[in-house]
């Protein structure tokens, strides 16, 4: 569903449901690096850096409409019922389209309308984001592609699909990362640190079958693939994502 100016969707469901706005863009902090600072003699102090970033709170201003004076306690039942979270889902907005965040509400809604507002419903409440967006484009699949290029600031995650048997190995640049006795599928999950196929719905684990530690990362810039053995086709989803 597109957006008009104002609406979003969170925990499944589009703002236009509930006839509910942002009134203004949230303040966008940005997600912070985790360091420590650690004091040594000399009045001088090393940096500590755990190589990860934390989550970041947005609060969200919003005005709902309802559709009578008689509706507006009901209204604000379902936005309750609405924002209700107990666990992450995908957030997207109208002024940042391009991107799905990964948010979950920590805060609110907290209803501050009046006599005076007649049927528009103020309402605030506070979502925590993870440090990520991901762009929508990096959820295409990429079949036997051999170059690829991250537009994005960040490395990225992939899922890699490889259909084929036997013993057999790819490259991401220089890396190479083995695979042994390929049965006739094998997925590769970056974001997971995962591999498996599934016979019938059913998930089955292939880690048993990878022969690499450090599962393939795809740096920013330009990347060449490549791939031997008995390979029918290679699919690769980038997920490319980026800091907010």
């Amino acid at each position: 569903m597109a957006f008009k100016r104002g609406q979003f969707q969170i925990n499944g469901k589009h703002s236009e449901e509930f006839s509910a706005y942002m009134r203004d863009r949230p303040k966008r902090l940005s997600a912070g690096r985790v360091i420590e600072l650690r004091e040594r003699p000399g009045n001088d102090s090393i940096v500590m850096d755990f190589a990860y970033y934390k989550n970041v709170e947005w609060q969200i201003s919003c005005y709902a409409k309802a559709d009578g004076l008689e509706s507006v306690s009901h209204l604000e039942d379902r936005i309750r019922s609405w924002l209700d979270m107990s666990n992450y889902s995908d957030f997207t907005c109208q002024f940042d389209e391009h991107y799905i965040y990964q948010a979950i509400v920590v805060s609110g809604p907290e209803f501050s309308g009046t006599k005076k507002n007649g049927v528009l419903v103020p309402f605030d409440f506070t979502i925590s984001l993870r440090p990520f967006k991901s762009s929508r484009n990096g959820f295409e699949w990429m079949t036997n592609e051999t170059m690829i290029h991250n537009v994005e600031r960040y490395p990225s995650k992939p899922k890699i699909q490889i259909w084929g048997s036997g013993d057999i190995s790819f490259w991401i640049n220089d890396e190479s990362f083995k695979l042994t006795d390929i049965g006739s599928e094998i997925v590769i999950d970056s974001q997971l640190e995962e591999s498996y196929r599934i016979v019938d719905g059913v998930i089955e684990s292939q880690d048993h079958k990878t022969q690499f530690i450090d599962f393939p990362i795809l740096p920013v810039g330009w990347t060449t693939i490549k791939w031997e053995g008995d390979v029918k086709k290679f699919n690769l989803m980038p997920r490319w994502w980026t800091k907010i």
